[in-house]
């Protein structure tokens, strides 16, 4: 008898919750999200989370307020949301830099932890200054050839995705660059720009000002895809030549995420409502005004590729001596 009272309050208390689920899912959102990007005001990934909430809202239904938590290599903002309840309430302004965190200790969650929306990225660019004697890549990379590490190579801090995309072009061709790290694009852009380094590999969004003013010169994109930029002419792929930049699998990506024991059915109105905004005007202006490719990827597929980049990156980065500890103490397979 005892049991039976025991299993009736079992169930009871099983409907009660399933039920309390749902009509919170059916409500949702009945409160405004809070959106906490990693990064700066202004930036990139700043931007990119700004119009994607502005369109989600109006699929929603439902105030999205962002704001910035910087610190920690994105620690910070990481730590924020996850220590809140996963209720959907709660998202993450991310970008291509969330898959090394765990590796650098930023944080203890990883790539498998998390639900990622992947809304846009630049592809990564190599180029030169107006006068360089490097008309081509061949002319750079036959210059490494001849003396090893005595091409100067500019980029983002150490670990960085460009940083990544140099070390995957000097590999695929089977050259020492000499790689120099600065404390962000623009700095970069500086040294190539003086001739403190002979070229400077970011992201073409990050380029277009110079490029469009005659001052870089890009040779080459690092990546498996030509580009069309526009008024300038197709910029060739590396990847044509060197297939094997696709064996460190780094791009720059900007989106959002949260955290993957998240409701299912509040999680199925997130996903729905990412979709249209990925149509929206407002997300889709990012293609012209930051050059930006537009992706519209996430769940399970958005996983598997940024999976890939976890492990590349996590060892490539302890393969430097940047991490510390290896990744496999953290369950990061070697690639």
């Amino acid at each position: 008898m005892q049991s039976r009272k025991w299993l009736k309050k079992a169930i009871f208390v099983a409907g009660a919750m399933m039920l309390s689920s749902s009509a919170l899912a059916q409500n949702f959102p009945s409160r405004p999200i809070d959106l906490s990007v990693w990064a700066a005001a202004g930036g990139g990934t700043d931007t990119t989370n700004r119009y994607l909430a502005q369109a989600m809202e109006k699929h929603l239904g439902g105030k999205i307020n962002v704001s910035n938590r910087t610190g920690g290599g994105g620690g910070v903002a990481m730590n924020h949301v996850w220590s809140q309840p996963h209720d959907g309430y709660t998202w993450l302004g991310a970008s291509e830099a969330q898959q090394i965190v765990k590796a650098m200790e930023f944080h203890s969650t990883g790539t498998k932890d998390w639900r990622w929306y992947i809304v846009a990225g630049a592809p990564g660019v190599i180029s030169v200054r107006a006068d360089s004697p490097y008309k081509n890549l061949d002319d750079l990379i036959e210059a490494s050839r001849k003396n090893p590490k005595g091409v100067k190579v500019a980029h983002c801090p150490i670990g960085c995705v460009w940083h990544m995309k140099a070390l995957a072009l000097g590999q695929a061709a089977g050259v020492e660059l000499n790689y120099i790290p600065y404390d962000g694009s623009g700095p970069a852009h500086m040294a190539g720009l003086t001739g403190e380094a002979d070229a400077v590999v970011t992201g073409i969004a990050e380029q277009t000002e110079f490029i469009r003013a005659g001052k870089l010169r890009p040779l080459a994109m690092i990546e498996m895809k030509p580009f069309e930029f526009p008024k300038i002419g197709m910029i060739p792929a590396a990847g044509a030549k060197y297939p094997d930049i696709q064996k460190i699998p780094a791009r720059q990506w900007l989106g959002m995420a949260i955290p993957k024991d998240t409701p299912p059915e509040i999680v199925a109105k997130i996903d729905a409502a990412f979709v249209k905004a990925m149509d929206d005007p407002k997300v889709q202006s990012l293609k012209s005004e930051r050059m930006f490719e537009l992706y519209g990827e996430y769940g399970d597929a958005a996983e598997k590729s940024l999976q890939k980049m976890e492990d590349a990156m996590s060892w490539k980065l302890y393969e430097l001596g940047v991490a510390k500890k290896s990744p496999d103490t953290f369950g990061i397979a070697k690639p």
